[in-house]
């Protein structure tokens, strides 16, 4: 395991400084996210019996160099793109003074909101909050919160169209987590141009939290909070036009809150009704969300065939979007959903995830590594150029909340194929309506600027 946890390094390393330091560039996200999980599971190698087949290696630190090298080459092509524009530039002296200067504090203004906008958004995620809660002991009967929880999610993850929950619960979810992200980014926002925090946009972020949790999701607890750490390095980024980044402090404020998040994660288990799973070792129960993957993985390629016959095609990478197909285009679904075996070895709980490379390969073999990955490579570049080119917009710029997503998938790629689940998917498509709904309702009825910071 030790070459390639060192290789995995290696490939991360290589991808922070052929991104120009930049921590939130997509090559450095997933490579990153890659060696983190590698060096956890090298810590546990022995007791996991790990020793990766020659397979499991290519796969890993092929698809991990072949991320890096395609989004690295889609950057060359826009940063060549973007000189040349200054070259040609009618005045070239104002268009280099430009392009070092900062973005000026008067050019950037508050944006003050009605309080009845933000006390209604309360409101409605509140009562969400509270119907949530009553459908789901609706469903699980006498069963307490945290079991009922638990007992939903489960009916939910492992059938097609399997939610016990009507419908109108799964539109509050998406509205809710909607509202995270959008206030996330103003939370940010405010931070860094301002040094204030908004005490209404905590609250509707926290709320937006706690509706995930009720789902028995922590997962995407974590992604809101991604999204806010990526809302304030790239507002932060701009503020700078993107002049040579000094990750220390944000780098030491990503460690802090993540050991926090990591402390925590156990006792959240408990409270979703997942005892059993939260063990006894801290540490041996965060091993299995973060470096059991490897091993995992390594189990399913020594013990299965690939790509796995019978199966729909695509049904584990494209599981989100193909029961939309399938009601479109008339065509039966397996009913057991996503197909995640739980593992042990020499009697130690693993879990059942398996990295972003398991439904890849689950469905098309090492084809869909090798042609699945420059396309996650390369949607995630494109949106980050985006960011890149996005000064000072009038509203919440839907690119970066996109990205933002698109960063939580890359981050926890060692985990789950989060970024065909997560992007690929009827929910976000919901979501994105609900951002355009609420760019227009908090910026386009009666909405007025501050005209002075």
């Amino acid at each position: 395991m030790l070459p390639l946890a060192f290789t995995l390094v290696l490939i991360f390393i290589s991808a922070y400084f052929l991104n120009n330091r930049e921590l939130m560039s997509p090559a450095v996200l997933y490579s990153g996210s890659f060696a983190f999980s590698g060096l956890w599971a090298l810590a546990y190698a022995g007791k996991w019996f790990l020793d990766p087949s020659s397979l499991t290696t290519l796969v890993l630190v092929g698809g991990g160099l072949e991320f890096v090298f395609v989004s690295w080459f889609i950057h060359l092509f826009f940063s060549t793109v973007r000189s040349q524009q200054l070259v040609n530039a009618q005045n070239k002296k104002n268009a280099l003074d430009n392009k070092k200067a900062d973005v000026e504090s008067n050019t950037i203004v508050p944006w003050n909101i009605a309080t009845w906008k933000t006390v209604l958004i309360v409101v409605v995620l509140l009562i969400g909050i509270v119907y949530t809660i009553y459908e789901i002991k609706k469903v699980a009967g006498d069963m307490s919160l945290g079991d009922a929880i638990y007992y939903v999610r489960v009916q939910t993850i492992f059938t097609v169209n399997g939610n016990t929950l009507p419908r109108s619960v799964s539109i509050i979810r998406n509205f809710s987590l909607s509202c995270g992200f959008f206030f996330g980014y103003l939370l940010a926002r405010e931070r860094v141009y301002f040094h204030t925090l908004s005490p209404a946009n905590i609250v509707i972020v926290l709320l937006a939290i706690v509706t995930t949790l009720l789902m028995g999701d922590r997962t995407e607890m974590i992604v809101v909070l991604i999204a806010v750490f990526c809302y304030y390095y790239c507002l932060s980024r701009t503020r700078k036009n993107w002049s040579r980044p000094k990750n220390k402090k944000f780098i030491a404020g990503v460690i802090t809150v993540g050991i926090v998040v990591l402390l925590v994660f156990p006792e959240i288990a408990k409270l979703l009704g997942r005892e059993n799973d939260a063990g006894a070792n801290s540490l041996d129960y965060l091993s299995v969300y973060i470096g059991a993957e490897i091993k995992n993985l390594d189990t399913f390629l020594r013990t299965t065939t690939i790509p796995v016959s019978g199966s729909v095609w695509g049904s584990q990478t494209f599981v989100n979007i193909l029961p939309w197909f399938a009601k479109i285009f008339n065509f039966t679904l397996p009913p057991e959903g996503l197909i995640l075996p739980f593992q042990t070895v020499n009697g130690v709980y693993l879990g059942n995830v398996y990295t972003t490379y398991y439904a890849y390969l689950y469905d098309f073999g090492l084809w869909g590594v090798f042609t699945l990955v420059p396309v996650m490579a390369g949607v995630s570049q494109l949106f980050f150029e985006r960011i890149l080119a996005t000064k000072n917009p009038n509203h919440v710029p839907y690119s970066i909340l996109i990205y933002s997503n698109i960063v939580s998938a890359l981050v926890l790629s060692f985990f789950s194929n989060k970024f065909f689940e997560q992007i690929v998917g009827r929910s976000f498509v919901l979501v994105i309506l609900f951002w355009v709904f609420l760019n227009f309702f908090i910026f386009e009825t009666g909405f007025r600027k501050s005209k002075s910071r």
